[in-house]
């Protein structure tokens, strides 16, 4: 702190202030009992000295310095104190950000090893898509969801990359799969995964190589038709076309694949509230339910949001999810429930 170094076992009393510390250079003389010098926060205790009297704490006439009791190391910074050597201090997989970079840098690691970003193809199928800055016909929309997607994998940690839409003709979904899988590390595929007669996606998949099609349909509202498989080491997420069930989906389910492909382990950052209305599911199923967070008398109240998988703007709506189990038939108003963060941004109210 800015103020007066010293040996605690001069004060209190009148010492005599023979110097001052300048910063970014050491104080050569060794400071004798009875003797102080002037030190800014962040300046090193010159020899001799094992405190410091805070300048708001000190009384100054002249060259002499009044002080009251000062215990040793009362404003100093000890040596050791906030790292130790041989000490373990960043983990494998840990993401590296402000805090890291700050330990890092001040260690004097200017060069580290990390993962690569993992590149990741984004695929929207649908002969009713297209372009965003086009006005759809009743029949059309708009494809938002490969931008909704690209900017979730993007918070994740991975390099998203568009690939051009495709239609329902066959073969169509088969060819830009080869491609994808040929040039990157995953692949996002939207809308086309259903349970219909016209879905091809299991059957394309299968056939890009080993493993192929690992699960079709989840017990998950949203997000029932939901694929998960791989070509070789390439994974492969198939989400529904829905715009919310897309998102959830992606969060809940291919988080923790786009983690492992950044050298990073899976974790979700969740805060806690009470329920501000009542919630019935389906024993038996797993729901992935946006919930609005607000301020309430006594702590954070979690507002669950009607659940309609087709709605864009649910997502945006909301401050994150609740994850409920299987097991999980209702909850009543004012039970405690965990809240998952979006990994793709928003702005939670806690």
């Amino acid at each position: 702190m800015d103020g007066f170094a010293l040996a605690a076992a001069s004060a209190p009393g009148r010492l005599r202030i023979v110097g001052a510390v300048a910063m970014g250079s050491p104080y050569l003389a060794r400071v004798a009992p009875g003797e102080a010098v002037r030190i800014p926060t962040g300046g090193v205790l010159p020899l001799g000295c094992d405190a410091v009297l805070p300048i708001e704490a000190a009384r100054v006439e002249g060259e002499l310095l009044e002080c009251g009791r000062v215990e040793p190391g009362e404003a100093v910074t000890p040596v050791g104190s906030d790292l130790h050597a041989g000490e373990f201090l960043l983990s494998p997989g840990r993401r590296i950000g402000a805090p890291e970079l700050s330990l890092l840098a001040t260690l004097g690691h200017a060069r580290v090893e990390v993962f690569r970003r993992p590149r990741v193809a984004v695929l929207s199928s649908g002969d009713e898509l297209v372009a965003i800055d086009r006005r759809p016909e009743t029949w059309q929309v708009r494809d938002s969801n490969r931008y909704a997607i690209a900017g979730a994998l993007r918070a994740m940690g991975a390099q998203a990359f568009h690939l051009p839409s495709i239609g329902d003709a066959p073969g169509e979904l088969l060819a830009a799969l080869k491609g994808a899988v040929a040039a990157f590390d995953a692949v996002v595929l939207s809308g086309g995964s259903s349970v219909g007669e016209r879905d091809e996606t299991p059957v394309a998949v299968a056939a890009l190589g080993s493993p192929g099609t690992i699960v079709h349909g989840l017990k998950v509202k949203p997000g029932k038709p939901t694929l998960l498989g791989a070509a070789g080491g390439i994974p492969i997420l198939g989400l529904p076309g829905n715009p919310s069930s897309s998102l959830l989906i992606l969060e809940a389910v291919g988080g923790p694949i786009l983690a492992r492909l950044c050298g990073a382990e899976p974790r979700s950052a969740t805060f806690s509230a009470r329920l501000g209305a009542p919630v019935r599911k389906r024993r038996g199923w797993t729901w992935y339910l946006p919930t609005l967070v607000e301020q309430g008398p006594d702590g954070l109240v979690a507002q669950p949001l009607a659940l309609r998988s087709s709605m864009t703007s649910l997502a945006a709506r909301s401050d994150g999810y609740l994850a409920l189990g299987e097991e999980i038939e209702t909850l009543a108003v004012g039970e405690r429930v965990d809240i998952y963060r979006y990994a793709h941004g928003g702005s939670p109210t806690a």
